[in-house]
């Protein structure tokens, strides 16, 4: 498990030789001291740090690494043959392929110079520190949505960060591991990228099969663009749409109800399918007319579709650094720095979605 945030924020943004009671000397202009400051600020980066792998839908989509590649099975021919008094069998292994997993930097300066810190008060700097929190998660948040919508590798120095199954575009060698008992033969060729015309049953169906044939199993998770919700929950075109059930309602004892929380931020409803029930889960940040279905297999749970590579150095989350020209305080020019990358674990796991006439998915801009 990844170390969540700093153990002290004193380790990491205060230089070695500072005196602590010249920190304690040293106060805002409202009479907080910068010691006192620096821990309120470490005790609240870590809970945000923590909060990351709370999030009740980033947390069913991802496992975490700090390992710089994956490697998985491809489908092969192997299998038993005819016995022979004489003869040998035939050697068979199993085929593996992999893929680089991207890990990028990130910083966010706050600005505060050694004039702006002489005369600042507590609640400049808790605004300051509000919004760089806020920043960390909505990084976090959009660049693993963004990974799991694009259509792409992502270049790792000369190697590749592949996307789901796209039909050979980012390795064309990739091939499913074959499952005769839920499908034909998968080839190169095979595709969860998917252009499909109009927010209906059977096309939902078709969506949820290519993750069942693949060995996932119901229940799935089923994410859309907040925009289309009224278009997911109007069971004339959705028909197996189920609504959550609302604490502020009494229903009547032959109204079906889906099993899930509606106090659970996203969830509205549940969608039965001939392959299994989805929970229906929305979000803003994916545009109207995009949506994509995956397999959960709990809270970071190795089999998710996407995989976090972290920096162990800094773990989950964003640290505070010293800056680098301090005259006085301990805070001038005080960067927050984050390192991960979000990469796709299993090609299979995942299935996404542009409702178009024609032409090919194209990958969406997320917010």
């Amino acid at each position: 498990m990844a170390t969540l945030g700093p153990n002290d924020l004193k380790q990491r943004a205060i230089p070695t030789y500072w005196d602590g009671a010249e920190l304690t000397r040293l106060r805002l202009a409202d009479g907080m001291t910068y010691e006192q400051f620096i821990t309120d600020v470490s005790v609240g980066l870590a809970a945000q740090n923590a909060a990351l792998l709370a999030d009740p839908l980033l947390r069913s989509m991802i496992s975490l690494t700090d390992e710089p590649a994956i490697e998985y099975g491809v489908g092969a021919t192997t299998g038993f043959q005819l016995a022979t008094e004489y003869g040998r069998a035939d050697a068979k292994r199993g085929a593996t392929t992999g893929h680089m997993l991207a890990m990028d930097p990130y910083d966010r300066e706050f600005g505060w110079t050694w004039m702006f810190l002489k005369d600042a008060r507590s609640v400049q700097l808790d605004n300051d520190i509000r919004m760089g929190m806020k920043d960390v998660r909505d990084i976090w948040k959009q660049t693993l949505l963004q990974r799991f919508f694009k259509s792409t590798y992502t270049s790792v120095a000369s190697g590749r960060s592949m996307p789901l199954a796209d039909g050979g575009t980012a390795d064309s060698a990739y091939v499913p591991i074959q499952m005769p008992d839920r499908s034909a033969a998968f080839t190169s060729s095979h595709t969860h990228l998917l252009r499909l015309d109009g927010i209906t049953q059977a096309n939902l169906e078709t969506a949820v099969k290519h993750l069942w044939e693949h060995g996932h199993n119901a229940p799935y998770e089923l994410l859309v663009a907040q925009a289309d919700i009224g278009s997911w929950t109007n069971t004339t075109n959705v028909t197996g749409y189920v609504p959550a059930p609302d604490p502020l309602i009494r229903y009547g004892v032959q109204t079906d109800l889906a099993n899930v929380s509606a106090e659970t931020e996203g969830i509205v409803g549940a969608v039965e399918t001939d392959y299994g029930a989805c929970r229906l889960r929305m979000t803003a940040r994916i545009p109207t007319a995009y949506w994509g279905v995956y397999k959960s297999y709990g809270a970071l749970d190795p089999r998710n579709p996407l995989v976090i590579r972290y920096n162990p150095m800094f773990g989950i989350g964003a640290v505070l650094l010293a800056g680098d020209h301090i005259r006085q305080f301990p805070l001038e020019q005080a960067v927050m720095w984050m390192e991960f990358g979000a990469n796709i674990a299993d090609r299979t796991n995942g299935v996404i979605v542009e409702n178009d006439t024609s032409g090919n998915y194209a990958t969406p801009t997320i917010s």
